[in-house]
C-alpha cells in the first residue's frame, strides 16, 4: 500500500504522530511505501510563513497565541473545497506519488486539502489523525470536514465532542496513540529495582523548537540542592544547551544535567526515571506523560494557550492536573511533596491508573484495511 502523510512542525505532536504512522506501517506492510511530507512548509511561503510565526510566538511570547489561534480558526475560507496556497504543488505531488491513503496529522491540513487530493486521486481514502487529548474550546474546527472517510481520536472525549459538533456519519474511533516502536519498545522494559541515584529525578521540558524557562526555574530551585536533581532538555537549540552548560558550571551545588534533542527511546527511559516533569501543555508531551505514567506539571508561563486547554481539561476531569504560574511555584510544589511525600504518591497512583494505552491492532486494521467498526 502507498500512504501519504501530511505534517507541519507546528507543535511537537504532529511531527511525532506523523513519524510513529510512518514507522509502524513500515513494520505492518514491509512491500509498502510510506512518505511523510510538511506540505505547510513546503508548498507555499504564506504557510510556511505561518508555521514560523507559530514556533517564534511559543519560543517568545505564548499570549499572542490567543490572537493567531482564533485568527486562524477561519484559514478554512482560503480553502473553499480546494485549496489557494500551495495547490499547484499539492496536485503535482499527488500525481507523482499516486498514494492509496492520505493521513493528516494536522488541524490545518484536512479542509481543502482532502477535497482537491479526491478529485486528483478519486480512488484515494483520507483519514485524519487527530492528536488531542479532549474537545471543547480549544479543538480547531479546522480538524474536522466532511470529505475525512475516518477520524482516529485518541480519547473517546474527542470522539464525543466530534459527534457533538455534527459529524455523525464519519467514523471517529477513539483507539489511543502510537508512538515510535523505540518509545513502546522501552516503556515495556522493566524498572531496575533501586535508582543508582537516590534523589529523586525532576525534569525540566522543551518543545522540540527548544522554547523554555530553565534558567528562571533553576534558580529557584537552588534551595532544594541535595534533595532533588534536574535534568533540563533544550530541543535542538544549541544556544540554549551552551547557555546551560555554563550555568551548571557556575552553580556545582545543584545536582543538574542538560540534555540535547533526546531520541523516541531516551524520552521514554526519562519518563520512567522522573518523579515529575515540568512542560508546557502540549498534546504530545501531555500523551506521553500519561503512556509512562508519569506526573506532569504544567508551565503555564505567559498564560495558557487555547490549544494547550485541551490537555488540562482532560488532566483536570482525573484529578491529575498540576499547574504553575511562576517559578517559585514550582519551589512550593516541589518542597511540598518533599516534606509531604504521602501527597506525592498520591497523584503518582492517580496517574497510572489513567494511563493512556493504544489499541494498535484496531490501529493497523483501519489504516490497513480502512475497518472503522469501533467508530
Amino acid at each position: 500500500m502507498r500512504v501519504l502523510i501530511f505534517t507541519s512542525s507546528g507543535g511537537t505532536a504532529h511531527d511525532a504522530a506523523a513519524y510513529a504512522i510512518e514507522a509502524w506501517l513500515k513494520r505492518w506492510d514491509p512491500g509498502g511505501e510510506v512518505w511523510v511530507e510538511h506540505v505547510l512548509e513546503n508548498a507555499s511561503v504564506f504557510t510556511r510563513a505561518g508555521v514560523a510565526l507559530y514556533n517564534w510566538i511559543q519560543r517568545h511570547g505564548p499570549w499572542m497565541h490567543q490572537i493567531y489561534w482564533r485568527v486562524v480558526e477561519f484559514e478554512d475560507v482560503t480553502k473553499p473545497g480546494t485549496l489557494l496556497a500551495g495547490r499547484f504543488y499539492v496536485i503535482k505531488l499527488l500525481r507523482r506519488l499516486q498514494p492509496d491513503l492520505l493521513i493528516s496529522t494536522h488541524p490545518h491540513i484536512n479542509r481543502g486539502h482532502f477535497d482537491l487530493a479526491r478529485r486528483v486521486c478519486p480512488n484515494m481514502r483520507c483519514m485524519t489523525c487527530c492528536t488531542e487529548l479532549d474537545g471543547g474550546f480549544g479543538f480547531s474546527r479546522n480538524w474536522l470536514t466532511r470529505s475525512a472517510d475516518a477520524f482516529w481520536t485518541l480519547t473517546p472525549e474527542v470522539s464525543a465532542d466530534v459527534r457533538r459538533r455534527g459529524y455523525k456519519r464519519i467514523p471517529a474511533p477513539a483507539l489511543g496513540p502510537l508512538f515510535d516502536p523505540a518509545f513502546e519498545e522501552e516503556l515495556a522494559q522493566p524498572e531496575p529495582d533501586m535508582s543508582p541515584d537516590p534523589l529523586p529525578l525532576l525534569v525540566l521540558g522543551a518543545g522540540a523548537n527548544g522554547a523554555n524557562n530553565h534558567i528562571r526555574l533553576l534558580e529557584v530551585l537552588l534551595p532544594l540542592s541535595g534533595r532533588l536533581r534536574v535534568v533540563a532538555l533544550c530541543g535542538r537549540r544549541q544556544a540554549a544547551l551552551d547557555q546551560l552548560r555554563q550555568w551548571a558550571e557556575q552553580h556545582p551545588q545543584l545536582s543538574f544535567k542538560p540534555l540535547g534533542f533526546q531520541g523516541p527511546a531516551e524520552m521514554a527511559s526519562l519518563y520512567k526515571q522522573s518523579w515529575a516533569m515540568v512542560a508546557r501543555p502540549g498534546a504530545r508531551t501531555a500523551t506521553e506523560a500519561l503512556a509512562a505514567g508519569c506526573v506532569l506539571i504544567f508551565n503555564g508561563f505567559g498564560t495558557t494557550m487555547p490549544q494547550e486547554l485541551l490537555a488540562r481539561r482532560y488532566f483536570k476531569a482525573r484529578q491529575i492536573d498540576c499547574c504553575i504560574r511562576k517559578p517559585h511555584d514550582l519551589l512550593n510544589l516541589c518542597r511540598s511533596w518533599l516534606d509531604q511525600p504521602e501527597h506525592y504518591q498520591t497523584l503518582k497512583e492517580r496517574v497510572s491508573n489513567h494511563r493512556l494505552i493504544a489499541d494498535r491492532e484496531a490501529i493497523r486494521s483501519l489504516l490497513l484495511d480502512g475497518d472503522s467498526a469501533k467508530g
